[in-house]
């Protein structure tokens, strides 16, 4: 039996600044190259930090809204791509007081364009965006609303997160050079 895994390891993320603290909460980026094959994307992270001496409950699904800029500051126009997949429920971290808190918030339910049309995916904030080497800027903002499923004590606002740099090398669309074989 021959088993092979084509995946690269995932690197480490590309991380933001904390944003200023809005009622005792800040947050910030962190965008994660991901090696799927046969497909690429980029696994983008909501970090939330609680500055009050009391927890409070945050929701891992928050409304965000994204623009990505390129190299020029030029906004990049996002790319249409298919559903693919259950949507999961969304569900509450409780932010001990003065700790933080992670979670993905890039859509995992697109379907990814096949490594040969030289793309890496990013998706999140309801778009996505097929990129091509190069340097690019995600700008979020995070909108958490009181939702009746969840605790009582949710923080409920806005915040509008540092920028992020995304970067797509060559490198990344090269076939892998981390292959794995196992033999029988």
């Amino acid at each position: 039996m021959t088993r092979t895994t084509p995946h690269r390891p995932i690197t480490l993320c590309q991380v933001g600044h904390w944003s200023e603290p809005s009622r005792y909460l800040s947050g910030r980026l962190c965008v994660e190259f991901e090696d799927l094959r046969p497909g690429l994307r980029h696994a983008v992270y909501l970090e939330l930090r609680n500055h009050d001496f009391t927890p409070v409950a945050a929701i891992n699904q928050p409304e965000t809204r994204a623009t990505l800029l390129d190299e020029q500051g030029q906004p990049v126009n996002p790319t249409e791509l298919a559903l693919s997949g259950p949507i999961p429920e969304p569900q509450w971290a409780l932010i001990p007081r003065e700790a933080y808190v992670g979670f993905r918030i890039d859509m995992q339910t697109l379907g990814l364009p096949a490594v040969e049309h030289g793309v890496v995916l990013l998706a999140v904030g309801g778009r996505s965006w097929a990129l091509k080497p190069g340097a690019y800027q995600l700008n979020v903002t995070a909108v958490f609303v009181q939702d009746d499923r969840g605790p009582a004590a949710q923080w409920h606002g806005e915040l509008a997160l540092p920028p992020v740099d995304v970067i797509v090398t060559p490198a990344m669309l090269e076939p892998s050079s981390s292959e794995d074989t196992l033999t029988n």
